[in-house]
């Protein structure tokens, strides 16, 4: 339950991870969404990180990121408190699954976005809950903890 996406904030009814996920997405759930202190964000995927057919896999697997998905361009990000919302500008740059952005699903690398915002569902010193809308029904949520 990391991850999952569902008809409405904080469902996650239709797809959430399995506890068998976590071997078989191991190289998803190894992924680091960095925040640092002077605004920069990074993601830091490894050598491998979990792909789709629309990055070019021939089936869903792990594998070497794919630009501009693989951390290779500078991004920033935004905490609004007031807001409760994170944004992410940076081509590529994103929490989470790369096709989830405002509003859609992406299915090209080519329409990688530029700025994503999230929802700040919980925050602690050690764990935080981002949710986003994909489009009018449907939701993604990610449950990230503090390295």
């Amino acid at each position: 339950g990391a991850l999952g996406v569902g008809p409405a904030l904080g469902d996650t009814g239709w797809w959430s991870n399995s506890e068998a996920d976590l071997d078989t997405r191991s190289c998803l759930f190894d992924d680091v969404f960095r925040f640092g202190n002077d605004g920069a964000f990074t993601n830091i995927l490894g050598s491998e990180t979990w792909l789709e057919p629309w990055q070019g896999a021939s089936e869903e697997s792990c594998g070497a990121p794919v630009a501009p998905h693989n951390g290779s361009n500078r991004a920033t990000y935004t905490y609004d408190e007031s807001a409760l919302t994170i944004t992410v500008d940076g081509l590529g740059a994103h929490i989470g699954l790369p096709k989830v952005i405002n509003g859609a699903e992406i299915d090209n690398t080519a329409n990688a976005a530029s700025s994503i915002v999230y929802t700040v569902s919980a925050l602690s010193d050690t764990t935080m809950t981002l949710d986003i809308n994909v489009s009018g029904t449907g939701h993604w949520r990610y449950k990230l903890r503090k390295l």
